[in-house]
């Protein structure tokens, strides 16, 4: 069963988190989609705060980030984010659904779930810069969801590759290719 934000909800399992995969790209490498290859019993999206926040507010995807952090709607999603973080604590298998690309923003993740064991699956997109920004037009026209062209070349340039330093206990790189992502390797 999967919980999260737009899952079903189940009673809290009794044991902590086990394990925490940790999904690291940008914005329209396939993280969302991947998730549908493997079993996980919760994961915490930004998006799907997002998505349900910008519905009630009668607004489009994109018109949320141009909202101050101060706003109501910036307020509301930093509440739930972090109810959404402490409702994770009390399920196995955790995934973290978000562009986690830098090694500060991927080190908060293991402060929550000191008893757990992580996985990286980094989706490697460096030379494939074009075909997330054609992906990110596309996804507009198809979803009305749109990440503005000027913050997702800045999240290329801010992207820190995970080091072996990091305390990854598996490390599964995917390669996006076109309109599918394919498993590289896993250690």
């Amino acid at each position: 069963m999967k919980n999260g934000l737009n899952g079903q909800k189940a009673l809290a399992l009794k044991d902590s988190t086990s394990k925490v995969t940790v999904l690291i790209g940008p914005p329209c490498v396939g993280k969302t989609s991947y998730l549908n290859t493997f079993d996980y019993d919760f994961v915490i999206s930004s998006d799907d705060i997002v998505d349900i926040l910008t519905k009630r507010a009668g607004i489009y995807y994109h018109e949320f980030f141009k909202y101050p952090s101060n706003s109501n709607i910036k307020i509301t999603h930093n509440k739930i984010f972090e109810q959404l973080i402490k409702e994770s604590k009390n399920f196995k298998h955790v995934v973290w659904d978000l562009t986690n690309l830098t090694k500060r923003s991927r080190k908060r993740i293991f402060n929550f779930y000191p008893l757990a064991t992580f996985k990286a699956v980094v989706f490697d997109f460096q030379g494939s810069e074009s075909l997330i920004l054609k992906r990110n037009q596309l996804r507009f026209k198809q979803q009305r969801k749109y990440v503005d062209e000027i913050a997702i070349k800045n999240m290329f340039l801010s992207y820190e590759s995970v080091g072996d330093d990091e305390g990854f206990t598996d490390l599964v790189f995917i390669n996006i290719q076109g309109d599918t992502a394919i498993k590289v390797n896993s250690l």
